[in-house]
């Protein structure tokens, strides 16, 4: 992987790493890579799964650079989808060449990487190796959010008065992940948030966020903790049932 680290660093490079957002998406790559690996041991899988788990985890969010740099936000839109637009950099471009990649694992790449940001995952994937590469990049993305909005100010979650939608306490109860077009305040937001933890997909993941107490740290920071305190309780809930959540 060094070979793919560097080529990933020159590429990192061409953006402007005095911008602190820059920054932190290269950060966040290289901790997503971390995630992707030890997802990997937990489900003892070998070096060539892990290998390429760790290339999909590094590129993920390639597209995350131009989308700051040219818009200044990491808000998605019809316009700029950042799983797509990850795809069209790496193989309409033909920035893979930059990297050790089989050429058969191409397509498992392209499906991971667009499918990362998607509410869910296309319905369509039914090859399990593609769809587990899918799993695993999901999984790793979210626990690296999640730690992020627990611990860097840069992505501090502010909660005020506003009310939640009564729609989004159903989707919230019937552990879903919130759809991001359905979020129209900030505890909406807040709340889209803590229940990322509703779409990780293996039991290592959500020992992870319990074991590192994400969403409790999240939970400290809030000032209107009356209203989160029965999401947060349902969440930790959730997570420490451990395996009886886990996906098939």
């Amino acid at each position: 992987m060094n070979e793919n680290f560097d080529a990933f660093d020159d590429y990192a490079m061409k953006y402007d790493m005095n911008e602190d957002m820059i920054k932190y998406k290269y950060n966040h790559s290289y901790r997503v890579v971390h995630q992707a690996e030890e997802i990997c041991r937990s489900l003892n899988l070998d070096t060539v799964e892990r290998d390429l788990a760790s290339i999909i985890a590094l590129l993920h969010d390639i597209a995350r650079f131009k989308q700051w740099t040219e818009f200044k936000t990491f808000e998605d839109s019809k316009s700029f989808d950042h799983g797509l637009e990850g795809v069209n950099i790496l193989f309409k471009e033909n920035q893979i060449k930059n990297y050790i990649v089989n050429e058969e694992d191409y397509e498992v790449v392209k499906k991971a990487i667009f499918n990362h940001n998607k509410y869910k995952i296309d319905e369509s994937i039914t090859d399990k190796r593609e769809l587990m590469h899918s799993k695993i990049i999901r999984d790793a993305d979210k626990i690296d959010i999640l730690y992020s909005f627990s611990t860097n100010r840069l992505l501090e979650i502010c909660d005020d008065e506003s009310s939640i939608n009564e729609e989004l306490m159903d989707v919230f109860k019937n552990h879903e992940q919130i759809p991001k077009s359905e979020v129209k305040t900030k505890n909406d937001r807040i709340l889209m948030f803590i229940g990322l933890v509703f779409d990780l997909n293996y039991e290592y993941s959500k020992k992870r966020v319990l074991k590192e107490k994400y969403i409790e740290k999240i939970y400290n920071n809030l000032k209107n903790k009356k209203i989160f305190k029965p999401y947060v309780d349902e969440v930790i809930k959730f997570l420490k049932e451990g395996n009886k959540n886990v996906r098939k």
